[in-house]
């Protein structure tokens, strides 16, 4: 953290002495052009006139600059507003005029022009005739000679100046929003990374809860010890084994075979019509279309067919029924659960909270087909006095 912060402290100084030079290296550049190139060369006159209006174009030059870049251009020029930066633009000409008609006017006395052997080409005097003489107070507005001086007086090395920061500006800005733009679009593909991880988890966790938590190994010595015994047991044994199995390899896998899902759901059905006597509980499972080549999340559709059992059959004295058909036709998959509703019941609302419609399981299933199948899935649920049916539609793989 120390070194860190030692880091950022020297950057910090840096940037500040890098500032403090720039500012420097205007200043002086702005007294060189001025001294020798733009204003002194042409005044031929004393020493005093010479230096006098040196500083004065220095100065002006210098508050411009900075008065235009720091608050002029942030505050109006980039904000758009331009009919205030035109405002301020000429205000700003019309009180530099002022400092330069009033300077010109009480400094001619103290020229060279005011001599008695005093050549009449002395700039001072004729600017002074020109300004005091012809054009007045507002000359830089109703005189186009004399706006044009003022402008190429005043106002041509800082113009230059503004332009140069104003490209500058522009420059930086696009640069900024490049990496904004930058990091904006690394933020979002962190996003979707932790969507991703998120969604990951959220599969194993939905997973884990239908996965068994019981061996192999003794269903096998069951298995084993029923064979020679009991037919029915042993055949029992072997489908409950397949059904674990699956459950435990199967459900590790993005995608199955839609095949196997069916299988799986097939064995479950054989191990229900075990539990109940076929007198009272007509089970069935009906198939329709070929089912070979899709592919289909695994354990996603068990659920719906345990709830039958649950809030069904198992509630009922009487005859009851589940009766299940899955049909593939042009790449999706109509899966229908349909169960006898026991006596007395209270009735759904199909609108209600999925948690009476059949509890944590269905649950499950809608968030993992919102998960997986996202605008790809219809789950609908549809109750009558004695009957309940759960339907989902899939676009497969």
């Amino acid at each position: 953290m120390g070194v860190k912060n030692f880091t950022l402290g020297v950057s910090s100084e840096n940037a500040n002495l890098k500032k403090n030079i720039s500012h420097f290296l205007l200043v002086v550049l702005t007294w060189v052009i001025v001294k020798y190139v733009a204003i002194g060369p042409y005044l031929r006159d004393n020493e005093l006139i010479v230096n006098f209006f040196c500083l004065l174009i220095f100065f002006q030059t210098l508050f411009l600059y900075y008065f235009f870049s720091l608050f002029i251009f942030p505050k109006y020029l980039y904000k758009k507003q331009i009919p205030t930066f035109v405002f301020y633009s000429l205000v700003s000409f019309l009180v530099i005029y002022w400092t330069n008609y009033i300077s010109i006017d009480q400094l001619l006395p103290y020229s060279d022009a005011a001599k008695p052997n005093g050549s009449p080409d002395i700039w001072i005097r004729k600017m002074n005739e020109l300004l005091v003489g012809t054009a007045g107070w507002f000359g830089c507005f109703t005189n186009p000679k004399v706006a044009y001086w003022n402008f190429g007086f005043s106002f041509e090395i800082v113009t230059i100046y503004l332009c140069i920061k104003y490209f500058r500006d522009i420059l930086s800005l696009q640069k900024r929003n490049m990496s904004l733009e930058t990091d904006k679009l690394a933020l979002e593909r962190d996003n979707l990374a932790l969507e991703r991880d998120n969604l990951s988890l959220e599969l194993g966790f939905l997973k884990s809860q239908i996965n068994p938590h019981f061996l192999f190994n003794t269903l096998n010595s069951i298995y084993a010890r029923t064979v020679d015994v009991d037919e029915q047991a042993s055949d029992l044994v072997l489908k409950l084994s397949d059904l674990m199995r699956y459950s435990l390899y199967g459900a590790n896998e993005e995608k199955v075979p839609l095949q196997e899902e069916m299988e799986y759901i097939n064995n479950y059905l054989d191990l229900e019509k075990y539990r109940h006597s076929q007198n009272l509980v007509d089970i069935s499972f009906a198939t329709d279309g070929v089912m070979k080549g899709y592919n289909i999340a695994p354990l996603l559709l068990i659920s719906l067919v345990e709830n039958a059992f649950k809030h069904g059959v198992n509630l009922s004295r009487k005859s009851s029924y589940v009766h299940v058909s899955s049909v593939i036709e042009n790449g999706v998959l109509y899966f229908t659960v349909q169960n006898s509703l026991p006596e007395q019941m209270t009735p759904l609302i199909p609108s209600a909270d999925i948690k009476k419609s059949g509890g944590i399981g269905l649950i499950n299933t809608r968030k993992r087909l919102n998960l997986i199948y996202p605008d790809r899935h219809d789950l609908t649920f549809t109750q009558t006095a004695t009957e309940y049916e759960v339907m989902v539609s899939i676009k497969l793989d």
